[in-house]
């Protein structure tokens, strides 16, 4: 009977150490594989070259038939950024410039994940170790925008200033790629709004002021019907006057 036993304790042992070194396999294959993951890495510079402080962005090019958020990561000192453990496929990168990096006045970075990078998809396949991927942050213009309000016909601006989507004012533009983007409010006085925002030089874009509650002028008197925009392509931030617009009651 003792035998037995032993001898069944013994098949036992014999499979629990089976079943312990498929379990180390698995691992280690998981670890291999881990290993030699894909990887991209490389440097956000300015127009002249030096390095700059971004966030920098990176996603499939293309659609992948299941969620897969982009995923972002802080360049540091050097502007160099590192994205790892990446599955093979096609990435687009884009960069959001930090605001403490110094740039004159009338020429701030231009935001290429809400404009475009106009830089090629990176293609990797498995296990590739692709480096010195540099990426150029473009300067821009401030193009900045006052709307007239005679009539006082906007509510009133709270501290934090209207939502972008507001329907009794929306200043809207469009880019290339058909994508619509909204000016920020920075301000508001006696005779209106003042707004303002970042667009790309040498990139043609359209602006559009939309109200419910008020007819649109332009700042040379004429009326505005809801489908009427302004083109625009500076190829230097002097290219870019204010502009103005007028709301009367409807």
């Amino acid at each position: 009977m003792m035998q037995r036993r032993e001898k069944k304790m013994g098949r036992s042992t014999a499979r629990g150490a089976v079943l312990m070194a498929g379990l180390l396999a698995v691992a280690q294959v998981a670890i291999a594989q881990t290993s030699v993951s894909a990887s991209i890495s490389g440097r956000v510079l300015a127009e002249d070259g030096h390095a700059v402080r971004a966030t920098v962005t990176l996603s499939f090019s293309g659609p992948r038939g299941y969620p897969a958020p982009p995923r972002r990561v802080t360049t540091d000192a050097t502007g160099t950024f590192t994205f790892a453990r990446l599955d093979a496929g096609s990435y687009s990168l884009c960069a959001q410039v930090a605001a403490s990096e110094p740039a004159p006045p009338n020429s701030p970075y231009v935001d290429t994940c809400v404009w475009g990078s106009g830089q090629p998809p990176i293609k990797v396949a498995a296990g590739q170790q692709v480096t010195g991927a540099m990426f150029t942050a473009p300067k821009g213009a401030w193009l900045k925008v006052h709307v007239n309000d005679p009539d006082q016909v906007l509510p009133q601006a709270s501290t934090k200033g209207p939502a972008p989507l507001e329907p009794e004012l929306q200043l809207i533009l469009k880019g290339p790629d058909g994508l619509f983007h909204h000016g920020q409010f920075v301000s508001h006085d006696a005779s209106g709004r003042n707004y303002q925002v970042i667009v790309p030089l040498k990139t043609a874009f359209t602006v559009r002021v939309a109200s419910s509650v008020a007819n649109v002028f332009d700042q040379n008197g004429k009326q505005q019907k809801q489908s009427d925009e302004a083109g625009f392509q500076p190829a230097t931030p002097s290219d870019l006057n204010p502009i103005n617009f007028t709301l009367h009651r409807k």
